[in-house]
């Protein structure tokens, strides 16, 4: 988990999840807060629509959002920069009914869709649905229905430091069973082989091997639980030779979403986000190259996650239409801003596949690297996985990596547990 007062530069991921909606291996729920929302809508006073949007860490992004809302002639709007507890606010005024027209969120989930929370926005995003990627409309889909526009994407994926490889003989691993061989091989002389977080990467492996061994975290559309698995076992087991033989950084004064250990040297390869390439460039150059997690075993398959902010409106906004053509007019029509919040404060990839194909900063180099990567191997579990599965699983990874517990056993309870609570989600 990160800080309640995260360091500058994170604020624009917090909250967001390692493969969606509300698998808590990213730096979740940082959270935002200080202006407590207003009022909002109808309550603020001018009869347009209040527009939520958590504090970002980034210069210029709450400058950006509101110099676009002065410039929108259809309706005012009146831009609520939200310190503090983002998602609590949100989901108190969510629930009263009142305060909020259209807000962003990366935690959309099916009992408030159910609860006739959200708008459904699927006749403006229908048309154009075509125009974002797979991964990015995961996450807003719930019973057939779109609930949100997405906003920007941001893989998660392995960066590694070529000159570390190249010294030690070592080539890019192309299973997730050699990712491991070489986060051991190449620890020594001060340096790990692996940053997967500080926790020895139970956080981080979890959610990748289960979709890497070919499954997920939810499979048979999102109707069963997917990590229980001989392959997830031996990938878990397999990832604790690397947590036994200290060949994991512990102990980083920030977790993996910062990349100060990573430029430093402490470690050859780590799990980070696409938001870091920016800081890693500028630290280490050409050395520097991006790639997926590979496939666990022969049969598997690479991934990359990808989580990342939505738009939405709430179903009792001060009037529902006027804020779907707000949200379509800035997170649809204007292409032009999407690419410039995806890249000028932080560094993302706008959803939008024809957006980002025009996005120069994200054509060639390590940028190119995440967004091939994220467009053929990204994966998002969606809003089916909830926090008390991620939990339930989690708790699992832990005991396996860091407590030699029994892998299979192990997972098996644990997805008994997560079985339980999507059921009751199941319709």
């Amino acid at each position: 988990m990160v800080p309640s007062t995260p360091p500058r530069g994170l604020s624009r991921r917090a909250l967001l999840t390692l493969l969606g909606s509300a698998a808590v291996s990213a730096p979740l729920l940082s959270a935002c807060g200080g202006n407590d929302g207003g009022t909002g809508g109808s309550g603020s006073g001018g009869g347009g629509l209040s527009q939520w949007f958590h504090q970002y860490g980034e210069d210029g992004v709450e400058e950006a959002v509101k110099e676009w809302a002065a410039a929108y002639t259809a309706t005012p709007i009146t831009v609520e920069w939200v310190l503090g507890d983002y998602a609590p606010k949100l989901q108190s005024r969510l629930t009263a009914g009142s305060g909020v027209d259209l807000f962003e969120n990366n935690a959309i989930d099916v009992a408030s869709a159910r609860a006739g929370q959200y708008a459904d926005l699927t006749d403006i995003m229908e048309p154009v649905k075509g125009q974002f990627s797979e991964t990015s409309l995961k996450v807003v889909t719930i019973d057939g229905k779109i609930y949100g526009i997405p906003m920007i994407s941001d893989p998660q994926l392995l960066f590694y430091r070529p000159s570390m490889l190249a010294e030690a003989g070592i080539a890019e691993p192309t299973t997730f069973e050699e990712l491991i061989d070489a986060g051991i091989e190449l620890t020594g002389g001060g340096r790990k082989g692996l940053w997967v977080g500080n926790d020895g990467g139970a956080g981080v492996w979890k959610g990748a091997v289960a979709k890497a061994s070919g499954g997920g975290l939810l499979v048979d559309d999102d109707t069963r639980v997917g990590f229980n698995t001989p392959e997830v076992a031996a990938a878990l087991t397999k990832a604790k030779e690397a947590y036994d033989q200290q060949a994991v950084l512990l102990g980083s004064p920030t977790d993996w979403w910062d990349p100060t250990s990573f430029n430093a040297g402490l470690a050859a390869i780590t799990w980070q986000g696409m938001w870091a390439v920016p800081a890693m460039v500028e630290a280490l150059g050409d050395d520097l190259a991006a790639m997926p997690i590979p496939g666990v075993g022969a049969s598997g398959t690479p991934m990359v996650g990808v989580s990342g902010w939505n738009m939405q409106v709430a179903a009792k906004a001060s009037d529902v239409e006027a804020a779907k053509a707000a949200a379509k007019a800035q997170w649809i029509d204007d292409t032009d801003f999407q690419t410039s919040f995806s890249v000028d404060f932080g560094f993302h990839i706008p959803p939008q596949t024809s957006v980002a194909s025009a996005t120069t900063q994200l054509q060639d180099g390590v940028a190119k690297q995440c967004v091939d990567a994220a467009t053929q191997y990204g994966y998002a579990v969606g809003p089916f996985w909830t926090p008390a599965m991620e939990t339930a699983y989690n708790d699992a990874a832990v005991k396996i990596i860091s407590s030699g517990a029994d892998a299979a056993s192990t997972l098996a309870a644990a997805a008994q547990t997560a079985q339980q609570t999507l059921d009751t989600l199941v319709q």
